[in-house]
């Protein structure tokens, strides 16, 4: 793979943006984790100036890239009931739409606006069409810790404006660990059928992967889907970490999917470096471990497996929204 002009580089579908007050819940180990994802980002402490920091160094991480050219910033609603009444105390990390609209408008180049939305908020739909207007590229759910339930079909109102507006679905896939999680089942991959039923485009996070170390099963599954359903699409989004390398692994072997795969980080979430050493030849791994652009050094592994993501896919997606 060479190293592409800016104009044929991969755009990162799945970055994660910061509030701009700086403000993010954890508590006990959470707060440890959080803590070592605003190191790897260069940002330290907290408030309006470690966000900005942290934002502006993602600039300048995509800005030098030589793999990636530009990220989608996203955004993550709070938990809603079923009533449409928002619970902040069960949410465990928050950033609003408008907080992500603000960065992009700062650096255009580089970022791409990720809505999310809740689809219990009473004004769900509404939301959906004012991000759409605003720019989004996409809407990001976590079920897991959002409390949504893909399969409600309370939800086929937002399925088909979300078809209707061609805006693609990133959607988390398995257990969820970073964040509390309501109802881990929500991640099951096959809740997300009924979306894909209505046409809407659905991107699989971390590739239908369980994020269990033990990934098979659902990597089975997952197969079947992507031969049943064209509009489901995934992404590497940390798949670099032990508990989903599976899924990684997984695509080696399967190239005639590549078409359905999209290039995604998870930044900041950490990147592991030594299980690796097990996969990739010598110098494919030296290249790996000492590359400290976390957009190419993502790049830089996928290389050295074989597994080489749809550099126009996203692009495609784009088109068909606007």
């Amino acid at each position: 793979m060479r190293v592409p002009d800016k104009e044929s580089a991969y755009t990162d579908i799945h970055v994660h943006a910061v509030p701009r007050n700086g403000k993010i819940q954890a508590h006990g180990w959470r707060q440890a984790l959080f803590a070592l994802a605003a190191k790897r980002s260069g940002a330290h402490g907290a408030g309006p100036e470690a966000a900005r920091t942290y934002t502006e160094n993602l600039a300048r991480y995509l800005h030098s890239s030589r793999y990636v050219r530009r990220a989608v910033l996203l955004a993550l609603d709070q938990v809603y009931d079923e009533h449409g009444t928002p619970h902040q105390e069960m949410t465990g990390f928050y950033v609003s739409n408008e907080d992500v609209l603000a960065w992009c408008r700062e650096a255009p180049e580089v970022f791409l606006f990720g809505a999310s939305i809740h689809p219990y908020r009473r004004d769900a739909l509404e939301a959906l069409e004012r991000c759409a207007e605003q720019g989004a590229v996409l809407v990001k759910w976590l079920p897991n810790s959002q409390g949504i339930d893909p399969a409600d079909r309370r939800l086929l109102p937002f399925y088909q404006k979300l078809a209707k507006l061609d805006l693609p679905l990133l959607c988390h896939t398995g257990f969820e660990f970073a964040l509390p999680a309501i109802h881990q089942a929500y991640g099951n991959l096959e809740r997300l059928r009924l979306a894909l039923e209505q046409g809407v485009i659905v991107i699989a996070a971390h590739s239908g992967s369980s994020g269990l170390f033990i990934n098979r099963r659902a990597l089975t599954r997952f197969k079947q889907m992507l031969c049943r359903y064209p509009n489901l699409y995934c992404d590497t989004a940390a798949l670099a970490l032990p508990n989903r390398m599976e899924a990684l692994l997984w695509w080696r072997n399967h190239p005639e999917l590549f078409n359905r795969l999209l290039f995604a980080t998870d930044f900041p979430v950490p990147f592991w470096t030594l299980p690796w050493l097990l996969f990739l030849s010598r110098a494919d791994y030296i290249r790996f471990a000492r590359e400290h652009n976390p957009f190419d050094r993502m790049a830089e592994l996928l290389k050295g497996l074989g597994v080489y993501p749809s550099r126009d896919g996203f692009e495609s997606l784009l088109q068909r929204s606007r």
